[in-house]
C-alpha cells in the first residue's frame, strides 16, 4: 500500500507586494507541521513540491525538522496553484492580494475571489490557464505521486488538494472550491493506494497547530 500525504504550505506574505513568500508565522507552522511529520511511524521517503515559493520554502524547513538535505527535494510544476491573478484579472486590476491588509480588505477580497472562480470554472474565456487544464495536470500529478510504494510527501496548495479530493470523492468539478476555502495552512490531507485505487483517509488535518489559535490561518 502506498501513502501520500499533502501537505498545505504556511501562511503566505499576504499584504505585501509578494504573497508567494512564507510569513513569519508560515515558517512557524512548517516547521511544526515538520516535527509532527518526525515524530510519527511513518518514514518519508521521496519529498516533492510544486515550483512556487511558499511551496519550496515549507518544504525545506520540514525537510530539515526530518534531519535531512534540502537537495532531497523534487519539483513538479503541476503542483502549482491555479494562478490566482490571472483568474481574478477580470475582476479588478493589480494584485488584490497585496492590498488585503484589514480583516474587511480579506472577507472582500474572498468575496471577489469566490465570484472569479465561479466565472472561471463555468467556462470563462481568456485565462491563462483553463479551468479544465488545471484540474487534468492535478489528476494527473496525484496519479504518479500516489503509484509510489512506500510514504511520499508533497507540499502544495489549497486549490491543487481540494481539486484532488473533489476528484477522489466524487464532487462535481465546481465544488472543490468550497474545500479550499477551509484548509489550514500547513494541514496535512492523506491518500492511501491499495488494490481498490486511490482513497482519502483524512482531509485537512491541523493538530499540530491546535495548542495555539493564533497559528490556524487560511491565506
Amino acid at each position: 500500500m502506498g501513502v501520500l500525504l499533502l501537505l498545505r504550505h504556511g501562511q503566505g506574505s499576504m499584504g505585501t507586494a509578494d504573497y508567494d513568500q512564507l510569513s513569519e508565522l508560515g515558517y512557524r507552522q512548517a516547521r511544526l507541521a515538520g516535527l509532527r511529520l518526525a515524530r510519527t511511524e511513518l518514514t518519508i521517503g521521496q519529498v516533492w513540491c510544486g515550483s512556487l515559493a511558499r511551496q519550496q520554502e515549507t518544504a525545506r524547513a520540514v525537510l530539515a525538522e526530518l534531519g535531512r538535505p534540502a537537495s532531497d527535494l523534487r519539483t513538479d510544476a503541476r503542483l502549482d496553484e491555479y494562478d490566482h491573478l490571472g483568474v481574478m484579472a477580470a475582476s479588478m486590476a493589480g494584485d488584490p492580494f497585496a492590498s488585503a491588509t484589514t480583516p474587511a480588505s480579506r472577507r472582500a477580497l474572498q468575496t471577489t475571489l469566490d465570484e472569479a472562480l465561479h466565472r472561471w470554472i463555468h467556462g470563462g474565456d481568456g485565462y491563462p490557464e483553463p479551468h479544465g487544464a488545471f484540474t487534468a495536470r492535478i489528476e494527473a500529478a496525484i496519479a504518479n505521486l500516489a503509484a509510489l510504494p512506500g510514504v511520499t510527501l508533497a507540499v502544495t496548495s489549497a486549490g491543487v488538494i481540494a481539486v484532488a479530493c473533489a476528484q477522489l470523492t466524487g464532487l462535481p468539478a465546481g465544488r472543490w472550491p468550497s474545500l479550499a476555502r477551509v484548509m489550514v495552512n500547513t494541514s496535512i490531507t492523506k491518500l492511501i493506494t491499495g488494490s481498490t485505487g486511490t482513497h482519502l483517509l483524512t482531509f485537512n488535518d491541523h493538530a499540530h497547530l491546535e495548542d495555539d489559535r493564533s497559528l490556524v490561518t487560511y491565506r
